[in-house]
């Protein structure tokens, strides 16, 4: 947007009136362009704020504290009190941004191999906070909650291999290496296609270790876990599961009996990953015993946490409006409520609500006939409140193929940011 300037007058008595009057067309014009259109366009949206992005989890815990403690950035950032803990002792943390009376929940890392959803959420973070007519703007409308690590452990195990290969190196040998491993990747997907099980390919790009992790106690049951999958430490860099190997995504409320029964069928996962079991604790998609299974503490967090936001907000008129969960990879919108329990209105406002982000990111919307996800029980019974799943990036090849091209997850995050200002913008006005 271009930016105006007041043009500068004399201020004889004479021309007082003027000024004056001029002064009040200006401001006013000022004010019609107080809208998210101005802020939007503005050059603080196509800006990358976050420069480190190859992260350990204490790198990220260190970088939240530091905008939380640091009197500089106004403590925009607020840390909530922590309630939950994972089953290796790691804190389940929100944040929040902002005072509005609505409220939006932006989380990431459901899986832990899905790290470029946690780099958005800081990225994202951190646009609201070093911007600040972008701040003053939202945080007056809206209150915005923070889930950047959901599943810490998940997190740790995956990104100690990550870290470990690619904290030394530079943009373009990030690169290189990601794409290397990209392609490994897709031509094991093109074997799988075929219903063979062959020696996976994307297994040895990276050097991998169990004692990569710094957590003993999860090291021995990581190993147990993997000596029971018959897998070894090759796999630990697509690692989805919590520390004990239970899915936080497939711990689902919603139609847990008819998805377990589904992973029974399925014995392995799918496509790369077809020699993972999903049916003991793995390094992925095993749903546990019951829905809010005391093995997967991050879900029944995630549960207690929106279910308070969306019936015990604290103040007049305040309201949860929106839920945006982030996985990678894709380039997709899942945001199709269950029409047998969902009302016509909460089906067409997540319709609008999909609109006007594939509309800003270009991501398809993916109607999908099994919903069984975490969030699609969010969707389908939080009346009004819109639910999206994002996955993240156009690139394949979790945990680092959206690397491969590092413009091109930079202008996915620019975008990605636009949309959900953009969505809760629209919605609003419902």
């Amino acid at each position: 947007a271009t930016k105006l300037k007041p043009t500068l007058l004399p201020a004889q008595p004479e021309d007082y009136f003027h000024l004056k009057l001029i002064n009040l067309m200006f401001m006013s014009f000022l004010h019609k362009c107080s809208s998210i259109q101005y802020y939007l366009l503005g050059d603080f949206m196509d800006k990358m704020y976050l420069k480190k992005f190859i992260l350990s989890y204490n790198d990220i815990c260190k970088l939240l504290n530091e905008f939380c403690n640091n009197p500089k950035y106004e403590h925009r950032l607020k840390k909530e009190p922590t309630l939950c803990y994972s089953s290796f002792g790691y804190p389940l943390n929100s944040y929040n941004i902002g005072t509005g009376t609505k409220h939006v929940v932006i989380l990431s890392n459901t899986h832990g191999c899905e790290i470029v959803t946690s780099l958005f959420v800081l990225e994202f973070i951190l646009t609201i906070i070093l911007s600040d007519n972008l701040y003053y703007y939202f945080s007056k409308k809206y209150t915005f909650h923070f889930i950047p690590l959901l599943n810490p452990e998940g997190f740790i195990i995956s990104s100690s291999q990550v870290y470990f290969n690619l904290k030394n190196l530079n943009n373009y040998e990030i690169e290189e290496i990601s794409q290397k491993y990209l392609n490994a990747y897709n031509l094991d997907d093109k074997v799988a296609l075929k219903n063979v099980k062959k020696e996976k390919l994307y297994k040895n790009i990276l050097k991998t270790s169990c004692n990569l992790i710094d957590n003993t106690s999860m090291i021995k049951c990581v190993n147990n876990i993997l000596i029971n999958c018959n897998l070894d430490s090759r796999i630990l860099p697509v690692w989805s599961a919590n520390g004990l190997g239970y899915d936080p995504n497939s711990n689902s409320l919603h139609k847990f009996c008819e998805m377990k029964f589904l992973r029974s069928k399925w014995k392995c996962s799918k496509l790369r990953y077809n020699d993972i079991p999903v049916t003991i604790p793995s390094p992925m998609s095993y749903p546990g015993s019951k829905p809010l299974d005391n093995c997967c503490p991050e879900n029944v967090f995630l549960y207690k946490y929106l279910t308070n936001l969306y019936f015990n907000l604290p103040k007049c008129n305040s309201k949860l409006i929106a839920i945006f969960s982030y996985h990678s990879t894709g380039g997709e919108i899942y945001g199709y409520p269950d029409k047998c329990i969902s009302s016509k209105d909460n089906i067409k406002l997540h319709n609008l609500a999909m609109d006007t982000y594939s509309n800003e990111t270009g991501y398809i919307k993916i109607d999908e006939e099994l919903k069984y996800g975490v969030m699609d029980y969010y969707r389908a019974y939080f009346e009004n409140v819109v639910s999206l799943t994002i996955e993240l990036s156009k690139l394949n090849g979790n945990p680092i193929g959206p690397f491969s091209n590092l413009n091109e997850i930079f202008n996915e995050f620019c975008s990605n940011k636009k949309a959900i200002l953009k969505t809760i913008e629209s919605i609003s006005k419902i």
